[in-house]
């Protein structure tokens, strides 16, 4: 099946990002058409009448909410591409959407396509005002993730992790009242719940709060001190960026 897509984004780079990883993954995907606005969105939707569209959240015009309000009627697939915090995407989640997490990666790209079959064919524009609204409330508190247990989940305050320990498939979390708890996720996915709000990958198995950074050591090529007292070497290819995040944070 071939799927007739736009994509709306007012970031050209993004787009480019896109459409080589279409080119060269994807030949179902047939792109017939690009906006970089609001207006030019709703008009490039209402004249080629798409099957899939990948549609930023924010232009210089308005929003992607906007112009989903401008539609007569939402009959394709959507695809967010989003710098939203992780309160969003939690909401994303409930409603069924599927999105792309800024920067767009290419992994991210080829796992939305490969869902592309399970997302609903049509959402409605309440559930998308919806969507709106629940993101809208969600930003304005502070930062929080869901771990999950054996019998539930617990939501934690972003501020109270100091560090994450992959292991294998799994993540210990480490909190700043000493404890600590292995998760049932990968540093990879706490990677990307986490570097919005101030976390660093300083080495494959590490994912710290550079918040709670207290000390750089020059020995064995770079270490960090965290408040917890533990000490973390960190990988020099994340050295210099790593460097860089620290001073910026903490100026």
């Amino acid at each position: 099946m071939t799927y007739r897509t736009v994509i709306i984004d007012d970031d050209k780079l993004a787009r480019r990002v896109l459409l080589q990883i279409f080119d060269q993954n994807f030949p179902e995907i047939e792109v017939i058409g690009e906006a970089d606005s609001v207006d030019a969105g709703v008009n490039l939707i209402r004249s080629v009448k798409p099957d899939l569209v990948f549609l930023d959240i924010e232009m210089p015009d308005g929003t992607g909410f906007d112009l989903i309000d401008r539609l007569e009627e939402v009959n394709f697939r959507l695809i967010f591409t989003t710098s939203y915090s992780e309160y969003a995407i939690k909401a994303f989640k409930y409603f069924a959407f599927d999105y792309i997490l800024k920067p767009v990666l290419p992994e991210n790209v080829k796992a939305t396509i490969l869902r592309i079959k399970d997302i609903p064919l049509r959402n409605s524009k309440n559930q998308i005002e919806m969507l709106k609204n629940r993101i809208e409330v969600k930003e304005e508190k502070e930062p929080t993730i869901a771990l999950p247990e054996m019998d539930g989940f617990t939501i934690i305050k972003v501020k109270n992790i100091i560090r994450c320990e992959g292991e294998r498939n799994y993540s210990r979390v480490f909190y700043k009242d000493g404890t600590s708890v292995l998760i049932s996720r990968t540093l990879l996915e706490f990677d990307q719940l986490l570097v919005p709000h101030g976390f660093f990958r300083i080495h494959r198995s590490h994912l710290i709060n550079l918040d709670c950074v207290s000390r750089y050591l020059k020995a064995e090529g770079g270490m960090v001190e965290m408040t917890d007292q533990s000490r973390l070497k960190i990988s020099p290819k994340f050295k210099e960026e790593f460097l860089d995040m620290l001073l910026h944070n903490k100026l």
